[in-house]
């Protein structure tokens, strides 16, 4: 026997993202794959001054958080990438993400006067799924 086979099966064939097969709780928790998959989505905002951190981008992701992601049950981190700054949201509580909570935060950014452009992607695996 190979002495660097793989201790573990992952099966990529599912449509919503990885399933372990034959995999120990433990790894599968230490990979996030099975149960331990964590479902989100990205989404990005451009204030209309443009910068996010002026008193009008604080007071709208201020706004965003109070009104939007908290009473949803999300939770949300801004991430700082090289093409700007994009928030990763998921649910608080089950790590299950819905399309409804999806809908609720495009639908409170299209309503917004003081956000410039906006994008909202689909659901997707927050561990193994390309950020997009």
């Amino acid at each position: 026997m190979n002495a660097f086979a793989p201790a573990f099966v992952v099966d990529k064939s599912n449509v919503l993202g990885y399933t372990a097969r034959a995999v120990k709780k433990r790894l599968r928790k230490k990979y996030h794959v099975g149960e331990f998959r964590e479902i989100g989505f990205y989404f990005t905002i451009r204030v209309q001054d443009g910068d996010s951190l002026s008193s009008s981008g604080v007071k709208l992701l201020t706004a965003l958080d109070e009104e939007c992601i908290r009473p949803n049950g999300l939770d949300c981190t801004l991430v700082q990438g090289e093409e700007g700054d994009f928030f990763v949201a998921w649910d608080a509580h089950t790590a299950r993400t819905t399309e409804a909570q999806v809908r609720v935060v495009r639908d409170w950014l299209g309503a917004r006067a003081d956000v410039e452009k906006f994008a909202v992607s689909e659901l997707c695996d927050l561990w193994h799924d390309p950020i997009g």
